[in-house]
């Protein structure tokens, strides 16, 4: 409609050209694409998402900037946050598809996903929901759950619950703080003791990249 203000995106930092560091995909050529603002509030995350210092932008001004970023043509963005699926929608799933970018999106699972991707990492905090933000996001192409040593988690009943769901590909990765090698220990432990599981760790900390 005429006059009709186009969309805006609270996004807190796009980068790149650097590397996936998680999961399935790591070592993999990208750029990032971070919103701003998530409904958890996990006590250990290392990623500022406040919306103090974000952008607004619309899906145009966001898929130049990645274009720009992409100086080595892998046209793969990594959608994160924050919670991404607070923000993302058709329109900007369209204009990164029609530039021909491949969506990889990772989601902590307590929302619905409101437009494609093609390829969703679920990252469930289960200790950080609250009583509105059960996990809804059941089927994925991985699941990567956060061990913690000190308070064992995750324990084998939750590990059995998301064996049940339809993820394709589950690890466990071993909170990066102060204690990591206790956590790492621990998810050492748990993925040969569970061969459904393999052990992920965050080779982008361990590379130093962005």
């Amino acid at each position: 409609m005429e006059g009709e203000r186009e969309r805006s995106y609270l996004i807190k930092e796009l980068f790149g050209p650097t590397l996936q560091g998680e999961g399935a995909h790591a070592g993999t050529p990208c750029v990032f694409l971070r919103f701003a603002v998530c409904n958890l509030a996990c006590a250990w995350c290392d990623t500022d998402f406040r919306p103090e210092g974000a952008l607004r932008l619309a899906a145009p001004e966001i898929v130049a900037r990645l274009e720009a970023l992409d100086v080595h043509g892998a046209r793969l963005v990594v959608v994160t946050g924050g919670e991404p699926t607070l923000h993302w929608d058709a329109p900007l799933a369209d204009a990164l598809r029609a530039a021909g970018f491949r969506v990889h999106m990772e989601s902590n699972g307590t929302r619905p996903l409101r437009a494609p991707v093609d390829w969703l990492t679920v990252s469930p905090k289960p200790r950080w929901h609250g009583v509105g933000d059960r996990l809804v996001l059941t089927q994925a192409d991985e699941i990567k759950v956060i061990v913690e040593a000190d308070l064992a988690h995750p324990d084998a009943a939750l590990l059995e619950r998301y064996e049940a769901m339809a993820f394709t590909h589950r690890f466990l990765q071993p909170c990066m703080d102060e204690r990591y090698p206790e956590h790492l220990a621990r998810a050492i432990a748990l993925a040969t003791a569970r061969p459904r599981w393999r052990v992920s760790l965050q080779l982008h900390k361990i590379l130093d990249l962005p």
